[in-house]
């Protein structure tokens, strides 16, 4: 018994371990895989397949392939095959790699079959996968329209991930709000692989933006964790009314945008001043040019005339420009008062000459005679006004000014020139001639700067020179002035720097006898070393010397004859540290040295110590000071008798804190301050402010208290204000004028509105990328445009459509027809069709086909396929063709059928036949060997 058991379990032993052999063993039939693939072929996998038959017999079968999720061939999974005896087989094959495969190794599996479905022969092999993050964001309805100011926007987001991970995302909404600010709102969520999920969030537009035509929501979508932007979109968000006035929605912070708001505030300092101001601005847009008005008045008790500065009107009309009121201009020999002004600047904006006069009085409204205070008149030309890296000007200023009895004369000319991209030099020249009724003579004077910045490896310049002559009449008056920067990278992100600063003050006037003569320098270099992990550090060595004649009267020195001098050589240090959610910040700097202080001859120890920390809206500061730095510092401690080291101590801290989706923000902070100039001064400050879309209040307040010796001082300070906005608008210089159109089915298709058409109630127009629907009787209005040229772009609705246009408005009204036609569709696909044993090399390409439909031998629409490889067309009645460009096939691909005809009628759809691509084949040399 036991032996037949055994001899059993030997037989069964057998077959298994003779079914277990490879089949190639047991048949003659042999398998291999060759990875043919290039490295341009991203996501396709060229393979070959060959088989060998040494058997005896020949063969006939199938190999099919057990591909992983993610991958496919192109021509199916199953390959039918013969072999004869001793011949071998070669089978070339595209499988893709589609962006679901997931990242890592993939096992591709190849198996041989026999008829019977018997494994002949099996091959495995592997592919990796590289990992794929990509994603993209998109808006489902890039245009959404608003019928109604109250109605409720949905902003619809999608977000697609497109790689072979699973991925965690933020999506931003970007809002718009009055006063050109924005709301930030943030939607986060994970998507699969290959998956899509929408974001969505509505809100209600503010009062401002319902009124404008159309308002931008911008969409950006960030890969966490590390807040990596992915991709952006927007969506347009367009007021569709049939009335809409022009607004430029390209205007930005440096063109004639202005905010229109008027401020009433009333404020309250110490125990007697009380004061109240009214100021503001508006802009509005004529139809031709625009004008704009800013005021500022205000008044004080016991005061008999309010005072009005600030305030003028412009009016601007084409190239020209008019201003009236008062004038502030900042030239090298200022002019400030009531006067008149006036620029042309070419259309090309490359040229602009300025021209004014100026009484010099503080008051638009002052009592005194004109001219009482000097007046001026000032001309200025200007080359490459629009040009920052080459410009040139010349200018020209005349002031009568009876305080120095004087007539001042000024020209000169100001350059700026780049060299390349590194290298940018500022140059002025100006001279001064002035006549001085005591002197009965001309005095001429002068005045040089130079300005310069480049990069001469690594190594960063950048300097600044001025000298002036000590009678010149211009702003900075008897000053020699040099400051050179110097600074590069050395040794791995070490930065070193150099900057000196040397000048010497010494302005001179008939009028005032004693003669100013100061002058100081001071040299900073040292070294910024690279961060390690959230801590950087520098070290630097720095030098001060300063004199001056002006503190003389506190060491009982003759006045305007010595001078007093101060020299001091400190080594600075400085340490920083940044947390590493960046919500954390400090800096610690310390200075020690030694300094010699005027009439005392040995040197003395000085130093001074300053920390900051920060953290979001909080910021603390302490500084101690130990030693004079300066003259002034020195001299106020002589003067009170203090035969003690000048000591300063200093401590604030400052809060800044929006609340209620921004529209509150809190500013408060306390200081204080001891030293021998201000004693013990605390003080302190609160300042709140709320805006709304139309409204805004704001609250401030303030103390101040000092303290030194018996003498005791507290000012108390309040000050209260409310703020109208207005709409704000974009001014606009050139002429402007309306468009009225109106809109009609066009019913016998003879473009003219007459018996049996129709007027289009509620129908979409655009024009340009501004949307109207038409009232009840078919008419829109596009009021206050600019002069120009302007599109009607295409809009189909409801199988009715009408022809894009482009028209010039040139005169204040434009009248418009727009008829509309009924349409057809016309719909078709492409399909490829080829043998993968013998077609050449290609890459399958279904989404850019592009297609050509003409009409009579002139050319209609140009379309290209999408990923899906359908295209669809809206086109009037008519006959048409179409044919296939065949520039845009893959290459060794072709179409025997490129073109159709085909004919359209209105509200119908016409479906065309596919279009059919072939691959090339090639020709494939079998060789058979035969045992």
């Amino acid at each position: 018994m036991f032996q037949l058991l055994l001899k059993k379990f030997f037989s069964f032993f057998s077959i298994l371990f003779l079914t277990a052999l490879p089949a190639q063993q047991r048949s003659g039939i042999s398998l291999d895989i060759r990875n043919e693939s290039g490295t341009g072929k991203a996501g396709i996998l060229d393979l070959m397949i060959i088989l060998n038959n040494e058997g005896a017999t020949d063969f006939k079968g199938k190999v099919e392939m057990a591909l992983p999720a993610g991958f496919r061939n192109i021509s199916g999974n199953s390959i039918q095959v013969s072999l004869k005896s001793g011949e071998r087989l070669f089978l070339p094959v595209k499988i893709l790699a589609g962006n679901n495969a997931g990242s890592g190794e993939a096992r591709l599996i190849f198996r041989l079959a026999d008829q019977k479905n018997q494994t002949a022969a099996e091959k495995q092999i592997t592919h990796t996968v590289a990992e794929n993050n990509a994603m993209r964001i998109t808006a489902e309805n890039p245009v959404i329209y608003m019928n109604r100011a109250t109605d409720s926007v949905e902003v619809r987001a999608r977000v697609s991930n497109l790689g072979n991970k699973k991925q965690h995302v933020t999506v931003v909404f970007k809002i718009p709000e009055a006063g050109q600010r924005n709301s930030f709102v943030e939607k986060k969520g994970s998507i699969g692989v290959q998956k899509d999920s929408v974001f969505v969030f509505r809100f209600l537009p503010s009062g401002i933006g319902a009124r404008s035509s159309q308002l931008s929501v911008n969409i950006a979508g960030f890969r966490e964790p590390d807040k990596e932007i992915f991709g952006n979109a927007s969506v347009s968000v367009q007021n569709v009314s049939s009335v809409q006035r022009y607004e430029d929605m390209e205007s930005t912070a440096f063109s004639n945008f202005t905010k229109n708001s008027i401020t009433a505030s009333y404020r309250h300092a110490g125990n007697n001043l009380d004061m109240y101001q009214l100021a503001g601005s508006v802009g509005f847009n004529l139809p031709s040019g625009y004008i704009f008005i800013r005021g500022n008045i205000y008044t004080m008790n016991q005061q008999s005339d309010p005072v009005v500065n600030n305030t003028y009107i412009t009016y601007r009309r084409e190239n020209n420009e008019f201003t009236f009121g008062n004038i502030n201009k900042l030239l090298e020999l200022s002019m400030f008062g009531r006067g008149a002004e006036y620029t042309y600047t070419t259309t090309d904006k490359n040229k602009k000459i300025e021209v004014g006069f100026v009484d010099q009085t503080y008051s638009l409204i002052e009592r005194n005679s004109f001219l009482k205070y000097g007046y001026g008149f000032y001309t200025r030309g200007t080359l490459g006004a629009q040009n920052a890296s080459h410009n040139i000007s010349g200018t020209y200023i005349f002031r009568n000014d009876p305080y120095e009895k004087a007539r001042h004369h000024v020209a000169g000319t100001d350059l700026q020139y780049a060299f390349g991209t590194n290298w940018k030099v500022n140059a002025k020249i100006y001279s001064g001639l002035s006549f001085y009724e005591n002197t009965k003579e001309a005095k001429p004077s002068l005045a040089l700067e130079s300005q310069y910045s480049g990069m001469i490896r690594k190594l960063s310049l950048n300097g600044n020179y001025f000298y002036s002559t000590d009678y010149y009449p211009g702003n900075r008056r008897g000053i020699i002035q040099i400051q050179q920067n110097i600074s590069t990278m050395v040794f791995k992100d070490h930065y070193v720097y150099a900057n000196i600063t040397a000048s010497h003050f010494s302005p001179k006037f008939y009028f005032y006898s004693n003669t100013l003569d100061s002058s100081s320098m001071r040299l900073d270099t040292g070294i910024n070393f690279s961060k390690k992990g959230n801590f950087g550090m520098g070290l630097g060595y720095q030098y001060q010397e300063e004199s001056s004649n002006t503190y003389n009267s506190f060491f009982n020195t003759r006045p305007n004859l010595d001078t007093k001098q101060l020299k001091a050589q400190r080594i600075t240090e400085y340490l920083t540290w940044l947390s590493t959610d960046k919500q954390h910040s400090s800096l610690l700097g310390l200075e020690t040295g030694l300094v010699r202080y005027p009439d005392t001859p040995q040197l003395q120890y000085q130093m001074k110590v300053n920390a900051t920390y920060n953290y979001k809206w909080l910021t603390v500061n302490g500084i101690y000071q130990y030693g004079s730095y300066f003259l002034s510092e020195y001299a106020f401690s002589r003067m009170l008798n203090i035969n003690k080291t000048y000591e300063k101590l200093s401590l604030s801290a400052f809060v800044n804190k929006h609340l209620w989706d921004e529209k509150v923000n809190i500013t408060s902070g306390l200081s204080y301050t001891q030293d021998v100039l201000y004693g013990k001064s605390p003080s302190g400050f609160v300042n709140i402010k709320y805006a709304t879309e139309r409204y805004g209040f704001y609250l401030n307040s303030s103390w101040f208290n000092y303290s030194s010796g018996n003498f005791t001082n507290n000012l108390f300070t309040i000050e209260a204000g409310v703020t109208l906005s207005l709409r704000n608008s974009t001014l606009n210089p050139g002429k402007k004028g309306d468009i009225r159109a109106f809109v009609y089915y066009d019913l016998n298709e003879n473009n003219v509105y007459d018996e049996g058409d129709k007027e289009a109630a509620g129908y979409l127009i655009m024009l340009n990328t501004i949307s109207f629907k038409t009232d009840s009787s078919g008419n829109i209005s596009y009021k206050a445009i600019p002069y120009g040229k302007y599109i009607l772009k295409q809009v189909i609705q409801q199988g009715w459509y009408y022809n894009e246009t482009e028209f010039e408005v040139n005169r204040h009204q434009y009248a418009l027809e727009i008829p509309l036609h009924q349409n057809g569709t016309i719909q078709g696909k492409i399909s490829y069709e080829f043998d993968a044993k013998t077609a050449l090399d290609f890459s399958p390409k279904t989404g850019g086909i592009l297609f050509n439909i003409s009409r009579n031998g002139q050319p209609v629409q140009h379309m290209m396929t999408d990923d899906n490889g359908e295209f669809i067309s809206f086109l009037e009645s008519g006959t048409y063709s179409i044919e296939l460009n065949k520039n845009s096939l893959p290459a060794n691909t072709y179409c025997e059928h490129s073109t159709a005809n085909f004919k359209v009628e209105a509200g119908k759809i016409v479906q065309l036949e596919p279009f059919v691509i072939k691959v090339r084949e090639k020709v494939i040399k079998v060789k058979r060997f035969w045992s």
